[in-house]
């Protein structure tokens, strides 16, 4: 389990680096007008606004599993995967662009959906760690 699990990674990496470097360049092919970039930044806020609307219908499907009590389908998914690693990117873009002061730091949705993005993040990366990692670890050592 813990092979597909790393090679859905090592595919969700490869995933969001071509989305990124899409976003890259679809930058600089832009024309250089009066609204120049805003292209990126709305691409940013979708991708943003998608990743947590993705990320929290999983968890829904995974906490009402759970609640079931049923085998979780969501232990070895790829989609599981990509949301937790795409969640993270872009919480990660976002502390990036504000420490280079690309965008300012208010009170409005994108605070509210980088934040949730984060939460989402570490809720699935713990998730699929502590099924998948820490529970084949014990099995081992028994």
């Amino acid at each position: 389990m813990k092979e597909k699990i790393l090679t859905y990674a090592v595919i969700s990496f490869v995933l969001v680096n071509i989305w990124t470097l899409y976003l890259f360049f679809d930058y600089f092919t832009e024309k250089d007008q009066i609204m120049h970039s805003l292209g990126l930044f709305l691409n940013f806020i979708y991708s943003a606004v998608a990743a947590v609307v993705f990320g929290g219908i999983l968890l829904l499907i995974r906490l009402a599993v759970h609640f079931k009590k049923k085998e979780n389908p969501l232990q070895v998914n790829f989609f599981y995967v990509l949301c937790g690693i795409f969640n993270l990117n872009i919480f990660i873009i976002w502390i990036i662009s504000l420490s280079l002061q690309l965008i300012e730091l208010g009170s409005g949705r994108l605070e509210i959906c980088a934040f949730a993005s984060l939460l989402i993040a570490i809720l699935i990366l713990s998730d699929i760690y502590k099924y998948n990692f820490k529970a084949n670890a014990k099995e081992v050592i028994d």
